[in-house]
């Protein structure tokens, strides 16, 4: 099998191989030699020399070597001398540990030829350890109740040496209880055993400290000690004893939880588990259990709850200490409990009356009881109230207390009172309960409902959406309840025209107000309403408040124009004398709005103009001015376009138009003549045709002048014949009004232009504004008509047809009356503006204050003067269990009451646990059992048990104490705390001892209480009852016949309690007990020895084998725990026994190649002290865990190529595993040109097989690989680089046979430009390569001066600029030569190529540019498209794409005539010649290279156009032409110019002396000029801030009286004073007029 495998892996090997370089004999062995161990270094073994039987200088030159097994080299060979030496000091028990004898094997290898032999060396043992014991104390637990004759194995000592040297024999101290003895285990090992030979007493010596000592065989023999502590374990003979047998303490109630009451403690002369104690609480009850906890350890007893004096006094338990043994003794704890002022005060409520009603006379509203459960002055209480209350506090009979009012009480001032009571005890320190009780005092409807404002002011906007709210109003009521709801209303208004309910409307519940539809501020801006607030009493009562709604107003309404009027025919026209001065007024434009506040603002703006710069608006008030002095070239007539915009958001406007005449003087007739725009005669290209056109315009200029001249003078004509003038009627606002006092007509203006034949002259008036003195005056009989004008406080105002009246009546609230009749008052009868409205404001507010009678109500009359007090108790009795309903005594009787009284003095029941037990007959008077009663639930074990409780009356006031007593039934049977009693009882307790047992609860009382306790017949125990302090009985349990565990373990009794009732009632409870077992039996080992196998390397944690001993005792002496016994160092370290379930694990890897076997002493002990051994056997199972190892003992790395075979390598393998794991095979690459050859023993020769080449491979990586025959297979490899030496033996090559460079010409010297590149496969200096020009073939070529190179990286460099027109490529060769010895050189060709840079313009051939006389070229007229002009001849010193030409037409005389071909340079004609074509061109012709950058140059054709080639040539001078002269028609323009001119001159005056002629005929006629229309009577701003802030009047007349001039007067303005007149009268002439 393993040939095959071997063939398979072609692995070159031999097996066995006899003669090996002429040498036979291979693998002899040496010695044995010996040594003693801890010889110094470098002391003489051996001389190998005669050994080997060689010549000392052989020893040398054969290279003789000690190869030793394993890291270390202990032996070292003199080679001078052939002497065998120890290289360092020898430890026998390091290298060879217990095995005996101590061998060290190694080897001698000799080379040249090779040969190795096997030696062994021998170390002996020297007496150089002593015996050491594994632990300096050896703990034994020995019983003291143990037989004589008993053997206690003892731990043996560790001893280094071996043989004699080892342990011989053990000693122990003197001593009169033990001995020990020696014996001999199969290995030849010593241990010692104890044995006891005198009986133990733990009460006399409970330990003992003994020494043991270990001798061994040296001379002089070697000792180690160890002390040996042997423990006197104890048995149970002694029941644990308390120090006291009653423990009295008193401890405050409500002390902290968990505070220390008392600490018991209880002795037991036993030791360990059987003297460790435990205490318990002996048949606790319930509230014991709750209320104490003993800690079991400590006997600490401490608080689990805090105790209450008020409910227990005293506690009385037994505390039970048990010891391990089951030995128990008893004690009693009597704690008494101190009162401390730990409870407040209780305040019980018996009658609380609330609310009660206002006005009430002194009653009385609570009855309350005041206790403390406390005793002493802790129990003692005062009671109080506030003293700032109209209440008091009486006391009334024991503990009770009555609370009365003092006085009346007023809801409004106080609808409610916030009492407590407090209640102090006399404790230390004092505590305090407050009972916090609210009195509520009940309603009457003695108030009314009262507004928050006496006059509300709302604002709404106008055109608001229908149902809009607008605000509300609140009111409210003192009163409460229903006295308090509201309800608003709308009053009917006192004006009967306002449409109220068509206006707004009001929510009955909250007061809010609602517009009803939309509102229109320009016709109505105000009115005034009252709402009333009613309530819900009886009687009801209510009040109003006044309501003014203001409506607030939006931009709705544009600007309107009032003057200048903008609906006539014809407009108007403004005359400005062209003298006047800058800021001259021209005029004013008047405007209003129908909005208020900053609506109504209005400002003006120039909007256009005829001439922008000549006049100017004012923004603010409309004045049309001059903006700077007026000249001759000024046009006459002027159209202006005036913006009036308001303020409002957005902003409305209106535009106007004025048309402004320029005149020299008013004196001069006006004639307005139409705006005809002046036609521009149509161009013509003919002089002739212009002055003919230019002449029949001028002709039809003049006639139309003349007959619009005719047709104007006719028609002012017959106007002034009339008297009327042109301007049609048109329809003007009646009256503007502004009230908001923000509108833009702040002060009146009245503007009157008019032409008057009276005037004494016929200018301008200026007048001054108009000023009205306020108030107005209404007619006396209108005023005695309207009785709002009588009204003390009363206004009057109007608005044209509207008179408005405002009163303030007596009650100091303000109305608003309106009258619409066109007789009201007459106010305005020109262009007035006027306002006074005075807003006088007044609240009165009376206030009537219902009053209704107070009902004097009392509830209880509480007479505690005049009434005397029941004294004592009244007694009572009922059995429990009765039924509710049940008969306990009548009333009536026992108070000697009629059965109506009770019920009118409201005779009640108040318990003091405020608890209804009891119920009160109001039919009959019989008090009844309001429910089950039941005692032991109501007072527990108190006896008698009693309720207390109060029989209260009114009127009067009457208290009676009174108690019920509960008297018991046997009505519950004896109780036992637990189904079950267990008892622990030892087999060896004496008979007639007693054991307490726990006792039953009854909660009955008396006689019905526990009497009698029996227990079920039995033949062990009886019972007998003891009387304890408290005054019960309880059950003890006496012992009359001995335990015996083995036969009965275990005991179940029934326990019996009966109580005293007839008949008589009894409980059950089961006494369990368990007989406790002694420590008698040792363990037992199922097996003396155990024999198991572990395969080495098995994990950590695995199990090896389980010991298993038993105990048939109970209990704790049951209880085995295994350990180790007289265990080496390394068994604790390897393994790991559970001291529990007696399972031996490892903590450590086994290694078969360490220890093949391992014993391991077991030791099993109970849980009395009583112990048993075992042996376990562990055979470890060898694993091939070990991989081979390879050893060198020869290495060479380096071998001269082509040399025969050579020894590279010597090495030693081994496998530490055993059988087939330590068989290996060796084997290495098949591909390498070596082989492997096995020598002696485990020894292998790597050597080569043939001559290798370095250029081949320089470089070997051989791997040996060891494989070992085991499962799994284990190998190692070892790697060997084997490095070839180089021979000079290959010439360089270069990577190329020829190198093309390029370089660009004109390159900068030194330019790198390329390289070559070489390589010899030699290595070293063999290939360091140096690199060489060559001399060029062709002489004449300077390579030098050209390129160089780097000899040692074969780098080129160009050494000047190359020109490219001067040489375009050259060649030379390069030589390579290597630094062998001898040298080897090649060489290669490198051809340099110039590259062309585009560094040459083109040149242009022909058309030559040098000539004194430019060239040109004839080109017939009649010469078709794409004639042949001529060719532009160029060529260019570059190559390639930079030699590429391209031409372009860049410049021509006549563009588009010709044209040039980009290729060839060919220019031809683009069209056809023509006549108008010039005859002379100019062409400049571009010429470019494909360069990058591009080059060029330009060529100069001049072409001659010619009718034909006969006509001879001749070149002329370029001569500039001269212009034309002057047409002769022009004369004729200019004359018919002065002719048009001079009829327009004459046009001009006959039109200026028409218009004189007509002003002066029309001035005696009187008419005025401007057309009637119907103006607004009277406009009035009284807002103070519009932009008419004062009135001014302009009169303008014409006139023909006595005044010497007839020119414009400017007057000053008007100030009249503004009267009113009836209708009847007519308004007398103004003066001023």
């Amino acid at each position: 099998m393993e040939i095959e495998w071997l063939q398979n892996r072609r692995q070159r090997q031999v097996l066995l191989f006899f003669v090996l370089l002429s040498l036979s004999g291979a693998g002899a062995e040496l010695g044995p030699y010996l040594v003693v161990e801890e010889t110094e270094r470098g002391s003489l073994v051996a001389n190998l020399v005669k050994d080997l039987g060689l010549q000392l200088t052989e020893m040398s030159t054969r290279r003789a070597r000690i190869i030793s097994q394993g890291d270390k080299e202990h032996l070292q060979l003199k080679v001078q001398t052939g002497d065998l030496l120890i290289n360092n000091k020898l430890d026998r028990e390091e290298l060879c540990g217990p095995t005996e004898p101590c061998i060290l094997n190694f080897q001698v290898l000799i080379e040249k030829p090779l040969k190795i032999f096997e030696a062994e060396l021998r170390v002996k043992d020297v007496n150089d350890h002593s015996p050491v014991f594994p632990e300096k104390e050896i703990l034994l637990k020995i019983p003291e109740n143990s037989p004589l004759g008993n053997v206690f194995p003892l731990n043996n000592a560790q001893d280094l040496d071996v043989g004699s040297n080892n342990v011989q024999n053990y000693k122990i101290s003197p001593n009169s209880h033990f001995r020990v003895v020696t014996h001999e285990r199969s290995n030849g090992k010593k241990y010692p055993q104890l044995v006891l030979e005198k009986e133990l007493d733990r009460e006399e010596q409970p330990e003992l400290r003994l020494t043991l000592t270990a001798l061994d065989g040296g001379s002089p023999p070697l000792s180690g000690t160890a002390e040996v502590l042997i423990e006197v374990m104890d048995t149970n003979d002694n029941a644990p004893e308390f120090q006291q047998s009653i423990y009295k303490v008193q401890i405050p109630e409500n002390s902290p939880v968990s505070s220390l009451v008392v600490t018991v403690s209880a002795s037991d002369l036993d030791s360990g588990i059987n003297g460790k104690i435990t205490y318990t609480l002996f048949q606790p009850s319930e509230d014991i259990s709750e209320t104490l906890g003993l800690n079991p350890m400590t006997g600490e007893i401490r608080l689990r709850k805090q105790v209450d004096f008020e409910r227990v006094l005293f506690y009385e338990v037994d505390i039970k200490a048990t010891d391990g043994g089951g030995l128990s003794g008893e004690c009693t704890l009597l704690l008494q409990v101190l009162d401390v002022n730990d409870n407040h005060p209780e305040v019980a409520m018996s009658a609380l009356n609330s609310p009660i009603p206002e006005n009430s006379p002194e009653m009385v509203v609570a009855v309350f009881r005041v206790s403390d459960p406390d005793s002493g002055n802790n129990g003692r209480t005062i009671s109080s109230i506030p003293e700032d209350l109209p209440f008091l506090l009486k006391p009334s009979g024991k503990n009770f207390y009555t609370l009365e009012t003092k006085r009346a009480l007023d809801r409004e001032e106080r609808a409610e009172y916030n009492m407590t009571i407090t209640v102090t005890d006399m404790g230390t320190p004092m505590l305090k309960t407050q009972l916090n009780i609210t009195v509520q005092v009940s309603d009457v409807n003695d108030n009314a409902p009262a507004f928050s404002q006496t006059s509300y002011t709302l604002s709404v906007r106008e055109n608001n959406s229908p149902a809009l709210h607008i605000g509300g109003v609140s009111a409210t009521d003192r009163d409460s309840g229903s006295n308090a709801q509201l309800t608003y209303s709308l009053l009917p208004p006192h004006d009967p025209h306002l449409p109220l309910a068509s206006l707004v409307s009001i929510n009955a519940d909250n007061g809010q107000l609602f517009a009803l539809r939309a509102l229109d501020f320009e016709a109505l801006q105000a009115f005034e309403f009252r709402v009333g607030a009613t309530d819900r009493g009886s009687p009801p009562l209510s009040s109003q408040a006044l309501v003014r709604v203001v409506v607030l107003d939006d931009n709705d309404n544009s600007p309107f124009v009032l003057y200048p009027l903008q609906n006539a025919s014809a407009p108007c026209t403004e005359l400005v004398p062209r003298a006047a001065e800058p800021g001259y007024l021209v005029t004013k434009v008047v405007a209003v709005d129908g909005d208020s506040g900053q609506n109504a603002w209005l400002s003006f703006q120039l909007l256009k103009a005829t001439e922008p710069g000549l006049f100017g608006v004012w923004a603010h008030n409309g004045e049309v001015r001059t903006a700077r002095l007026l000249s001759e070239r000024d046009a006459a007539r002027h159209r202006l376009v005036v913006l009036v915009k308001d303020n409002g958001e957005p902003p409305l406007s209106a535009s106007v138009t004025l048309h402004v005449l320029l005149v020299d003087g008013f004196s001069q007739p006006y004639l307005p003549l139409p705006e005809v725009a002046p036609e521009r005669p149509q161009a013509d290209s003919l002089t002739v045709y212009l002055v003919i056109a230019l002449a029949s315009v001028s002709s039809l200029f003049l006639f139309s002048v003349l007959v619009f001249v005719a047709v104007r003078l006719c028609r002012r004509s017959r106007a002034a014949s009339l008297s009327v003038c042109s301007v049609p009627e048109g329809h003007f606002p009646g009256h503007l009004v502004d009230v908001s006092g923000t509108g833009t007509l702040s002060q009146s203006y009245q503007h009157e232009v008019s032409l008057k034949e009276s005037s004494v002259t016929s200018e301008f008036k200026f007048l001054k504004p108009i000023i009205p003195i306020l108030p107005p005056e209404c007619h006396g009989k209108e005023i005695e008509e309207n009785s709002i004008c009588h009204n003390t406080f009363g206004f009057n105002y109007c608005f044209g047809s509207h008179a408005v009246a405002l009163q303030a009546k007596e009650t100091g609230n303000f109305e608003l009356s309106t009258q619409c009749s066109s007789e009201a008052c007459n106010c305005c009868l020109c262009w007035e503006l006027y306002l006074l409205m005075v807003l006088m404001k007044g609240e009165v507010m009376e206030t009537r204050r219902l009053c209704f009678p107070r009902q004097r109500q009392v509830l209880f009359l509480f007479l505690f003067w005049g009434v005397s007090l029941a004294n004592g108790f009244r007694h009572y009795s009922v059995t429990e269990e009765t039924e509710r309903g049940s008969f306990v005594v009548n009333l009536a009787k026992e108070l000697g009451l009629g059965v109506e009284e009770l019920a009118i003095r409201r005779t009640r029941l108040v318990s003091d646990d405020n608890k209804q037990h009891l119920l009160l007959d109001s039919q009959t008077g019989d008090v009844l059992t309001n429910e089950k009663l039941d005692r032991e639930k109501l007072c527990g074990p108190t006896e008698p048990c009693m309720l207390y409780f109060q029989i209260l009356m009114d009127n009067p006031f009457q208290i009676y104490r009174a108690e019920l007593k509960v008297r018991d039934i046997n009505d519950h049977s004896p109780v036992f705390p637990d189904k079950e009693m267990v008892l622990k009882i030892q087999e060896n307790m004496a008979e007639g001892a007693t054991f307490r047992l726990e006792r039953a609860q009854d909660l009955d009382g008396g006689l019905n209480g526990i009497q009698n306790y029996t227990i079920e017949p039995n033949s062990f125990f009886h019972i007998t009852i003891s009387d304890s302090d408290e005054g019960t009985i309880y059950p003890e349990l006496v012992l009359d016949k001995a335990l015996d565990w083995e036969r009965q373990q275990e005991l179940s009794l029934t326990l019996t309690a009966l109580d005293g009732g007839s008949p008589p009632r009894s409980g059950t409870t089961t006494v369990r007990i368990l007989v406790l077992d002694v420590n008698d039996n040792a363990p037992k080992f199922s097996k003396s020895i155990y024999e198991t196998q572990a395969p080495e390397n098995s994990p950590i944690g695995s199990l090896i084998v389980k010991v298993s001993a038993e105990d048939v005792d109970s209990g704790v002496n049951a209880e085995v725990s295994y350990s180790f016994f007289d265990a080496a160092e390394d068994i604790k370290t390897i393994f790991q026994i559970n001291p529990f379930s007696g399972e031996i694990i490892l903590r450590a890897l086994l290694d078969y190649e360490l220890v093949k076997s391992h014993k391991i002493n077991i030791q099993a002990i109970d849980g009395g002290g009583l112990s048993a051994r075992c042996v376990v056997w562990v055979q470890v199972l060898d694993t091939n865990d070990n991989p081979p190892e390879l050893i060198i003992s020869s290495l060479s790395n380096y071998v001269d190529e082509n040399s025969p075979e050579t020894v590279l390598a010597v090495f030693r393998v081994k496998d530490r595993d055993s059988g087939e794991n330590g068989k290996t095979i060796c084997y290495i690459q098949d591909n390498l040109p070596f082989r492997l050859t096995p020598s002696v023993e485990n020894f292998y020769i790597l050597m080569t097989e043939e001559a290798l080449d370095r250029e081949s491979r320089a470089q070997y990586n051989i791997t040996i690989t060891v494989t070992d025959l085991g499962t799994p297979r284990l190998k190692t490899e070892h790697s060997i680089t084997v490095l070839v030496s180089d021979v000079n033996d290959n010439a360089p090559a270069f990577s190329q046979t020829s190198y093309t460079l390029s370089v660009r010409e004109n390159n900068s010297p030194a330019l790198h430009i390329g390289g070559v590149s070489a390589t010899d496969r030699d290595s070293g200096s063999n290939a360091q390569l140096t690199y060489s020009l060559l001399p060029p073939h062709d002489p004449h070529l300077p390579l030098a001066s050209l390129v160089s190179i780097n000899a040692d990286n074969g780098q080129l460099f160009a050494l000047r600029a190359l020109d490219f027109e001067a040489l375009q490529a050259f060649e030379f060769r390069v030589g390579a030569t290597d630094r062998g010895s001898p040298a080897l050189s090649s060489q290669a060709l490198v051809r340099v190529v110039v590259l062309d840079d585009n560094d040459n313009s083109p040149f242009v051939l022909y058309p030559l540019q040098n000539a004194s006389a430019p060239c040109t070229e004839l080109v017939p007229r009649a010469a078709e498209p794409g004639y042949l002009v001529t060719k532009v001849v160029a060529v260019d010193g570059d190559s390639g794409q930079n030699a590429w030409l391209s031409f372009q037409l860049l410049k021509a005389t006549e563009p588009g005539l010709f044209g040039v071909w980009a290729h060839n340079g060919e220019v031809r004609t683009a069209r056809l010649l023509s006549e108008r074509d010039a005859a002379r061109h100019r062409l400049v012709v571009l010429v470019k290279d494909n360069g990058e950058p591009p080059l060029s140059a330009s060529v100069t054709l001049h072409v001659l156009l010619v009718d034909g080639f006969s006509q001879p040539y001749l070149p002329l001078p370029e001569v500039v032409p001269e212009l034309g002269q002057a047409d002769s028609l022009t004369v004729y323009l200019v004359i018919a110019l002065a002719s048009v001119s001079s009829l327009f001159l004459f046009s001009v005056l006959v039109f200026v002396a028409v218009r004189l002629c007509r002003r002066s005929r029309a001035a005696p006629l009187g008419v005025c000029s401007v057309p009637e229309g119907h103006f607004p009577g009277h406009l009035v701003d009284v807002s103070g801030t519009g932009t008419l802030s004062q009135s001014c009047q302009y009169e303008v007349c014409l006139t023909g009286g006595s005044s010497g001039t007839s020119e414009f007067k400017f007057l000053k303005p008007i100030y009249p004073n503004i009267h009113f007149h009836g209708p009847g009268r007519d308004s007398e002439e103004n003066p001023i007029f």
